[in-house]
């Protein structure tokens, strides 16, 4: 049996000198272990600037592998010859074996728009070999690549595969499940109270709230300083800075896509980041830092877990996960969808709100997405900026529609910062 392993590795690029992290593939058989070589120069081609980009197509291609070495056409074959042996059918085939294991086990994942989207990743990674002179039997251009799990004569067969009789959940119904489970709504009041009390080290409360005002991803809070450099020379403990403003800006470096972006922060949420976590916890985390790592902490790094870690984007996922779960377990009604990334929906959606006011309810605001376009582009860091405007839009219409009569309260206290917005909700003033 061959084991297709994961591994992060890190070092310096011979090609451009950078400091460089991302997944490689070993495959390890009974006798040796072997290095994936074209997927590993894939996934350091293309995934190197995200770890989280890194792990998805690493496990993608993973699960794609472990899939060929269990057929027959690829028992005598080395792994490290896949990419040379893979046609478009084997790809299909691959979508069509994910789809008979979920139908047999009648399980609502992986959804069929999860095998579809698996399928993408392979197809890139293909396009990649083939655009870089590596030899493989992948047309891309053809659509014999994915499979189509819409076809009668497909869920027929499928059902088949599964031995499941005709009147079981079919694929259909096993994808509405599926998108019933998915967040439809921003994270309710009541959810953002249960899974903020469900954090067991108060540095991944701080994170949440700051998350929640101004929309940065983990890896962005990552690199939030205790005391900020060049542009970001005024960011400091709140306490220290310019009490008569109201907002700052603070500018994002290396985020996905490497980009660099200006975004806004509230002057409430730098406070009650101060309040809640710098002076309380801060220095006594530094100085566990010191004891484990042997020098100062850098000031470029604020958040430290109770043992003296930086909190990483993968630690950030793992704590938000198992507070999730703690919720799950003591409210009924929090829904298993929601996780730490629920964040980064909200500060768009209060800031819309606050644009707008009443006239979100207009048939004609669409029309207006250009006066608030560039903000959005800056604060989210999205490059398909309609796309992203029109999903908000539709999360702010509930809002403000649970909230007739009391929009400008709403207004607000969405200007003074999530803060107050969540102190309302606490005091059961506001309802989302």
């Amino acid at each position: 049996m061959i084991i297709f392993e994961k591994k992060i590795i890190s070092y310096t690029s011979p090609e451009t000198g950078l400091a460089t992290t991302h997944y490689i593939l070993i495959a390890k058989t009974t006798s040796k272990d072997i290095l994936l070589s074209h997927p590993n120069l894939f996934l350091y081609s293309n995934t190197r600037s995200s770890l989280r980009t890194s792990a998805r197509y690493s496990s993608v291609i993973a699960m794609f592998y472990r899939f060929l070495s269990s057929q027959e056409k690829f028992y005598n074959f080395c792994p490290s010859q896949y990419h040379a042996l893979v046609d478009s059918k084997d790809i299909k085939q691959w979508q069509v074996s994910r789809q008979i294991s979920r139908v047999a086990t009648q399980n609502s994942k992986p959804s069929s728009e999860t095998i579809f989207e698996d399928a993408k990743v392979l197809l890139t990674f293909f396009n990649w070999l083939n655009e870089n002179g590596y030899l493989t039997n992948v047309d891309i251009r053809t659509k014999k690549v994915i499979a189509s799990f819409n076809r009668s004569k497909m869920l027929s067969y499928i059902q088949a595969k599964a031995r499941v009789s005709i009147d079981s959940k079919n694929i259909r119904v096993l994808d509405k499940e599926a998108r019933q489970s998915e967040r439809r709504t921003l994270i309710t009041d009541s959810e953002i109270r249960t899974y903020l009390q469900c954090f067991t080290d108060p540095v991944y409360k701080a994170l949440f709230k700051l998350a929640l005002g101004t929309a940065m991803r983990p890896m962005d809070l990552c690199g939030f300083p205790f005391l900020g450099n060049g542009k970001n020379a005024h960011i400091m403990p709140y306490s220290e800075m310019d009490q008569d403003q109201r907002t700052f800006e603070y500018t994002v470096y290396g985020s996905k896509g490497n980009k660099t972006r200006t975004i806004i922060i509230n002057g409430d949420d730098l406070k009650e980041l101060d309040e809640q976590y710098i002076k309380p916890l801060y220095e006594a985390r530094r100085r566990k830092y010191k004891k484990r790592f042997g020098h100062d902490c850098p000031p470029s790094i604020l958040f430290l877990n109770s043992r003296g870690i930086p909190v990483t984007p993968s630690k950030i996922a793992s704590r938000g996960n198992a507070a999730k779960m703690k919720a799950v377990s003591l409210d009924e009604n929090f829904r298993e969808s929601v996780t730490f990334y629920e964040s980064r929906h909200w500060w768009p959606t209060m800031f819309l709100i606050c644009f707008f006011k009443e006239d979100l309810l207009k048939e004609n605001v669409e029309v207006l997405w250009a006066a608030c376009g560039e903000i959005l582009i800056n604060q989210m860091g999205h490059e398909d900026i309609e796309t992203t405007f029109a999903y908000y839009i539709d999360m702010a219409r509930v809002v403000v529609l649970a909230n007739k009569g009391r929009v400008t309260e709403l207004v607000r206290y969405a200007q003074q910062g999530v803060h107050s917005l969540i102190e309302e909700l606490n005091r059961g003033a506001l309802a989302l």
